[in-house]
């Protein structure tokens, strides 16, 4: 595991962050010196600490030191995050989460997501880590996930942060919740109603047959004519969910 001095970054500095668009958050007694950016998440004493991917209490992403003892952290919004890519090139539209460098996010790899990158990093800089090593860093502009910092295990909350994570990975940002739910029940509904028509058509194009095996020419170009009748119908239901995940 690496970590970065104090703040995340190491001596990288110099680098100049760009102001965030919008976000919200809240102010923590720190007594560390932080660089905006740096992902960050509360230890066991309550302290705010460079996060990693042992991190269990992400806290957000700095967005400013307001003075020696009180830092800002943002939970959600857009605002500029430090991002290495070291767990895998970054993009827009990258999912992002906590890396193996404290303090600085890499590409999703599971566990906590932080969010969506808004554009693809072109101005790496070698940034020198507190273990003398060096890694490739910059800044992005980063849509956060409020969902992917919750603290909650249960199986309902695993899922539901689960479909937001790949609602915003297939949208390349953060999906509003009414979005989510439409989509998920006009899928599911496409195919509860598609296998549903396969199953009863199918059932009673089997009986016909048996009581009039005469007929079965008949009655196998009915069930076929259902079967593309239900394809085409999961196919809109689909199409439908995924544009209204996609768009807006």
């Amino acid at each position: 595991m690496y970590s970065a001095v104090s703040a995340g970054v190491l001596l990288l500095l110099s680098v100049t962050t760009p102001i965030a668009a919008a976000y919200t958050g809240a102010e923590y007694p720190t007594t560390a010196t932080w660089s905006t950016g740096s992902v960050v998440s509360v230890n066991d004493s309550g302290d705010v600490v460079a996060a990693s991917l042992a991190a269990t209490n992400y806290l957000g992403v700095v967005t400013q030191q307001i003075d020696a003892t009180t830092v800002e952290v943002a939970d959600s919004g857009a605002v500029s995050v430090l991002v290495t890519d070291a767990a895998g090139e970054i993009a827009s539209g990258t999912r992002l989460g906590l890396s193996e460098i404290a303090g600085i996010a890499g590409a999703w790899t599971g566990g906590v997501a932080i969010g969506v990158a808004q554009a693809t990093p072109t101005d790496w800089r070698e940034a020198t880590l507190s273990n003398q090593a060096s890694a490739k860093v910059t800044t992005v502009q980063v849509q956060l996930l409020t969902d992917g910092a919750a603290s909650d295990t249960s199986a309902i909350s695993a899922f539901f942060a689960a479909v937001d994570r790949t609602a915003a990975g297939i949208a390349g940002k953060p999906v509003d919740t009414w979005r989510v739910v439409t989509a998920l029940l006009i899928g599911l509904g496409g195919l509860i109603l598609s296998f549903g028509l396969l199953f009863v058509s199918s059932r009673e194009s089997f009986f016909s047959m048996g009581r009039n095996p005469m007929a079965s020419r008949i009655i196998m170009g009915g069930l076929w004519k259902i079967v593309f009748l239900a394809v085409g119908i999961m196919l809109i239901t689909l199409a439908a969910a995924y544009l209204i995940v996609r768009i807006g």
